[in-house]
């Protein structure tokens, strides 16, 4: 056999072996390739569709619009309740600032009459003395 023929031969073994590696890698990237898939399609399956997502998405802005609505109402309640508690606050500072001043004017008053019950018992004190000064005057004219 000559040189020529093994080359060839050999060059024809290795193009064949090529090609065999070659289907063989491109057949393992099919397998592989074709695992991805049916993984992706489990995954896609459990995705929503955009129906569904535009239903989520509708649902959440009409809960939005409810909590916000009810934030709404909640605040204007809060605020109606804190009104409504400093206007009693008020009403009931005035009120205690009327009742500071009757309180003082009464005490006022009761020590005026203090001063006029004392005044009137000086009085009375000393009427009783020129009285009995009198008597005793009287007594010795008699």
């Amino acid at each position: 056999m000559s040189p020529t023929i093994i080359f060839s031969i050999i060059a024809a073994c290795i193009s064949v072996g090529g090609v065999l590696i070659t289907v063989g890698v491109i057949k393992g990237k099919i397998n592989q390739n074709s695992e991805v898939n049916k993984v992706q399609d489990g995954q896609i399956e459990k995705c929503a569709t955009k129906d569904e997502l535009a239903a989520a998405i509708k649902r959440s802005d009409e809960m939005l619009a409810i909590i916000t609505k009810r934030a709404e109402e909640d605040r204007a309640k809060g605020q109606g309740q804190w009104r409504e508690f400093h206007e009693i606050l008020a009403k009931h500072a005035e009120r205690l600032g009327t009742l500071e001043t009757r309180q003082t004017v009464f005490q006022k008053s009761i020590d005026e009459l203090k001063n006029d019950i004392k005044s009137g018992f000086k009085e009375t004190h000393d009427e009783l003395k020129e009285l009995q000064k009198e008597i005793q005057g009287l007594g010795k004219h008699g």
